[in-house]
């Protein structure tokens, strides 16, 4: 069946998280709850996409944070990262803001690409996911 996943001439993936969660700087955002994995890219255990195939990718990631942190998360290629968004939670406690941000890259097969928290360790989620990473070939 995966190979047939494989060859499937879509390729995109939305994946989030189901609840709140917190993570620490440096490590990438695990994104669980798969919505849709059209050509099995996206390995929900570990966070990260990885291109069955070269061509021209977007990928968008929306990070809903809480409590006073500053959430930054950055859309990462090869270990490079190429843009990042942020949410600004005040000095408030249990205050919500989000930040989101989308990149066009051209990826080669095996190249991987994952969300990793900057800065800030908090982000949300209750039951349908508010926190997502999605990606696609166009």
């Amino acid at each position: 069946m995966l190979g047939n996943r494989c060859n499937s001439k879509k390729v995109t993936f939305t994946a989030g998280t189901h609840a709140p969660g917190t993570t620490a700087s440096g490590h990438t955002l695990v994104f669980p709850v798969v919505i849709n994995n059209e050509g099995g890219g996206y390995d929900p255990s570990s966070g990260v996409f990885t291109a069955p195939r070269d061509g021209q990718y977007v990928f968008f990631v929306s990070a809903q944070g809480y409590s006073s942190d500053t959430l930054y998360v950055s859309i990462v290629h090869n270990g490079v990262p190429k843009v990042m968004t942020m949410s600004d939670g005040g000095r408030k406690k249990d205050f919500y803001d989000s930040g989101s941000n989308l990149v066009a890259l051209n990826l080669k097969t095996s190249d991987r690409v994952w969300a990793q928290c900057q800065s800030g360790s908090h982000y949300h989620s209750e039951g349908i996911a508010i926190t997502t990473f999605s990606g696609f070939l166009i």
